[in-house]
């Protein structure tokens, strides 16, 4: 179960963070759970998902990206790459969800360094 968190102690608590639109990382992110939300005055304003100590923030409004630097084209081919094997029914969902964890990761990895 997620918990309400305002941005403010999302930002305060990880070094790395990386704010993306809704839906950008949706097949990425497929087999992550949120860990936390946040709200404004329209409603929801995004999620929070903690991989491996690096928060990313995805929604209608999320934080901002913190200490990496990853531009949205190379997202969207990750974020390609994760929906093609996330619709490969010909493997396993564990080989599936061990795939897209893998490219996620990957990513994360090259973002930091970037």
């Amino acid at each position: 179960m997620k918990f309400r968190a305002s941005k403010k102690e999302m930002r305060n608590n990880y070094y790395y963070v990386i704010g993306v639109g809704y839906c950008v990382m949706q097949f990425l992110l497929e087999f992550e759970s949120p860990i936390a939300y946040s709200t404004r005055t329209e409603g929801w304003a995004c999620d929070y998902y903690d991989i491996g100590g690096v928060l990313i923030s995805t929604g209608y409004a999320p934080l901002e990206s913190k200490n990496v630097n990853i531009d949205y084209i190379t997202i969207r081919e990750y974020d390609s790459r994760a929906c093609e094997i996330a619709h490969d029914y010909s493997l396993a969902h564990e080989e599936r969800e061990k795939q897209v964890k893998a490219l996620l990761k990957e990513l994360i990895e090259k973002a930091k360094k970037a």
